[in-house]
C-alpha cells in the first residue's frame, strides 16, 4: 500500500525526476481519459504517476505562484524535456447553493475566461465523433488588475454529461506559467 501523506503529495518532484527521458505532455483527449477514469474509480495514472496529477483546491486561499512553488513548478522548467505546465484535479465552487455559476477566485485574485469552451471529441475509428467533454482557457487576474495576472494560465477540463454524471464537480486542470 502507497503511503499518501502529504509530504509525499506536495513534494516538488518533477516527472524527470521520477522516469529519466519521460516527457508528459498529454492531449486533451488523454486528459479526459484520466479525469474520466478517476470519477469512474478506475485509475490509468500507474503506481507513482500519481505524482504527475496532483490533487490542489486550485479556487482556495492560495496564489497561483504560490501553487507553483509549492508543487514544484520552477523545477520542471529547469529540465530540459519536460513540459512547462502543472496539472491537477480540483473541485468547483458553486457561487451559491443552489446556483449553476462557478466562483473562480482564488487568493486576491480571479481566473478570468477567455472563451466559452471548446468541445473536445475522439473520432477514432468511428465515423462520428464522440464528444468527450469541454476546455476552458483562463487567466489570472489579481485584485487590481495589474502585478502577477498576465503571468498565469489555467485550461480547465470538464467531461461531457452523456458520459459521467459529475454531480462533485471534479475537473481536472493545467497550471501554465506564461513567459511572455
Amino acid at each position: 500500500m502507497e503511503d499518501n501523506n502529504i509530504a509525499t503529495i506536495a513534494s516538488p518532484v518533477s516527472v524527470n525526476d521520477m522516469f529519466v527521458g519521460l516527457r508528459f505532455e498529454p492531449s486533451d483527449a488523454l486528459l479526459m481519459g484520466f479525469l474520466y477514469d478517476r470519477l469512474s474509480g478506475n485509475n490509468m495514472l500507474h503506481p507513482g504517476h500519481d505524482m504527475i496529477i496532483k490533487e490542489c483546491d486550485l479556487y482556495g486561499e492560495k496564489e497561483p505562484w504560490e501553487i507553483w512553488d509549492l508543487y514544484g513548478g520552477d523545477n520542471i522548467l529547469r529540465q530540459s524535456l519536460a513540459s512547462q505546465d502543472l496539472y491537477f484535479f480540483t473541485q468547483l465552487k458553486k457561487k451559491t447553493s443552489n446556483g449553476s455559476r462557478i466562483n473562480r477566485s482564488l487568493g486576491k485574485g480571479t481566473w478570468k475566461g477567455e472563451d466559452s469552451g471548446k468541445q473536445i471529441t475522439y473520432s477514432r475509428f468511428q465515423e462520428k465523433p464522440k464528444p468527450l467533454g469541454f476546455k476552458k482557457r483562463f487567466r489570472y487576474e489579481d485584485g487590481n488588475g495589474r502585478g502577477h495576472g498576465h503571468g498565469w494560465i489555467l485550461h480547465e477540463y470538464s467531461l461531457d454529461a452523456s458520459l459521467h454524471k459529475n454531480e462533485d464537480g471534479l475537473v481536472l486542470c493545467r497550471l501554465r506559467k506564461n513567459r511572455r
